[in-house]
């Protein structure tokens, strides 16, 4: 169902986005022609519509339908999963997910997991028995919002189910470039203060991740990387900045 290509992928958090419109795409775009526009610029998108809502069949039909065959999709796992059940009893629950975004097909990157920001390591038990569920068949990528994390024995559960620890830009996290998997998923949030240096010189302030994107490629057989940062509508533009950067533009 999922495959992991010897490559990079670079894209941002959605393609919905109505502050995009003058930036991404023309004034007069229909609404149903962004995603077919978004994927002419970019390889891959983190769906992140489907951390509020499952969709149905018929619309992930539609998403892989609307995609060059090459396009590669990374879908949030809903929030029910993660912040309401809090990873406890949600077999079912992450069984019709799967079903259902699996219509997507050999487009199918992996899935994100975000894990609330309150979740600390003293439930490891409730992680475990969650990573014991997923199917190996299915790519899934882990992003820890609390610094319990960030240990060797995290990142030795990871490696154990074949999980990529999520590398974030963020303020929430330090940035531990680390590969627990085949493949590495990188995400820009953006901190406080940062923007609005990235909006005079956003390569300034993203250069420095170009040997880390580098380091990363040489542990990992493929690098997925998402700007979400949606400050004022930059992300694609800052996505395209990564793309220049690492000679892709």
């Amino acid at each position: 169902m999922s495959r992991e290509p010897q490559t990079l992928y670079l894209g941002t958090s959605g393609w919905a986005h109505r502050n995009w419109v003058g930036l991404l795409y023309p004034h007069d775009l229909p609404a149903l022609e962004y995603l077919p526009a978004y994927a002419r610029q970019f390889n891959s998108v983190e769906i992140e519509h489907t951390f509020f809502d499952t969709p149905t069949r018929q619309t992930v039909q539609s998403w892989q339908r609307r995609t060059p065959q090459d396009f590669v999709f990374s879908p949030c796992l809903p929030r029910r999963i993660t912040h309401v059940q809090r990873l406890h009893d949600i077999r079912s629950l992450l069984e019709d997910f799967i079903a259902t975004i699996g219509e997507l097909g050999d487009k199918l990157g992996p899935i994100l997991v975000q894990l609330p920001e309150d979740f600390r390591s003293v439930e490891q038990g409730a992680l475990e028995a969650f990573l014991g569920l997923l199917p190996r068949q299915v790519s899934f990528a882990l992003e820890f919002h609390h610094g319990s994390w960030v240990k060797d024995a995290t990142f030795t559960l990871l490696e154990q189910h074949q999980v990529a620890w999520v590398v974030v830009d963020a303020p929430f996290l330090p940035r531990v470039p680390r590969v627990t998997a085949s493949f590495a998923y990188v995400r820009w949030h953006g901190r406080p203060g940062y923007q609005t240096r990235r909006q005079m010189d956003p390569a300034a302030a993203l250069r420095p991740w170009v040997p880390v994107l580098h380091q990363l490629g040489r542990q990992a057989r493929c690098v997925y990387g998402y700007v979400h940062n949606q400050f004022s509508g930059y992300a694609p533009r800052d996505c395209q900045t990564l793309r220049d950067l690492l000679g892709q533009g």
